[in-house]
């Protein structure tokens, strides 16, 4: 009898949407023929479920973010496929979040960043603490948008609109353009990084066209662990946007809780200061 054809490795290297994509393509994919693996990009070592397989993949996933080029030399070996596929954000309903820039260093430093206390630190908030020195009063320059030379959220959609354009060029996908034209009537992210389980099912049925594997991604239900945590959008912003989802009264899930926008702001600005 000729002997069994050897399984292949797939190798997913990235964030936490890396890891979704990974356990998702290990449902789908026919265990005989493939073994699925994921390498975070915070450790050049494999990650605690897939310690005993440390090899190089033959088929190397790598998400596109710039801190993946420290794990080439680890799992990409001579011979291998190397596929690059898209990382999500969108930062127009939270255009405030110190991802896109205007840090909170004062947040920051009180946070252990090994307990990651806190997911997503808010610019405008960290300048109001040196601005408005009141909670109370804070709480109401933050809702008024009351803060010098602030950030219009037009012109970080406009941005934003141009940025996904360029994705779908580079990957020659459409999610960028679902996520202009769906936005404002459905959450499609529950932060800025934190796309939810639709978007990542498209993500995923990119590599395995572009793979040729023949599969198609599971449920997108199946897809969305990152709902656990969602960051409230400013009901002024939703505003300017017309986000029909984000009221002023919409709960917000944090765990096995959910706040209002009003409570999650008072909230940080009780823990912070």
């Amino acid at each position: 009898m000729p002997p069994a054809p050897r399984r292949r490795t797939l190798v997913f290297v990235g964030n936490c949407q890396a890891e979704l994509l990974q356990r998702a393509a290990a449902a789908v994919l026919p265990p005989t023929e493939f073994s699925v693996a994921y390498r975070s990009v915070d450790s050049s070592q494999p990650a605690a479920s897939d310690a005993a397989d440390p090899a190089p993949g033959d088929i190397v996933l790598l998400q596109d973010i710039q801190d993946v080029e420290a794990l080439v030399g680890y799992v990409v070996s001579p011979g291998a496929t190397v596929l690059r596929f898209p990382f999500l954000r969108f930062a127009s309903p939270w255009p405030y979040d110190d991802f896109n820039g205007l840090r909170d260093v004062v947040a920051r430093q009180q946070d252990d960043p090994v307990l990651q206390t806190t997911s997503h630190y808010d610019g405008i908030l960290g300048r109001l603490r040196r601005l408005v020195p009141d909670p109370q009063a804070r709480f109401e320059a933050y809702k008024a948008r009351a803060v010098p030379n602030i950030l219009d959220p037009a012109r970080v959609h406009d941005f934003e609109c141009r940025r996904l354009e360029a994705l779908d060029e580079r990957f020659d996908v459409r999610i960028g353009r679902r996520i202009v034209d769906e936005f404002r009537r459905v959450p499609l992210f529950h932060t800025v990084n934190r796309p939810g389980g639709a978007l990542l099912a498209m993500v995923l049925d990119f590599v395995f066209e572009r793979l040729g594997l023949g599969v198609r991604s599971p449920a997108a239900e199946t897809l969305d662990d990152l709902a656990s945590l969602q960051v409230p959008a400013h009901p002024a912003v939703a505003d300017r946007l017309s986000i029909e989802w984000a009221t002023e009264d919409r709960r917000y899930r944090q765990g096995d809780s959910g706040v209002t926008w009003e409570q999650y702001v008072r909230g940080y600005i009780q823990r912070y200061g």
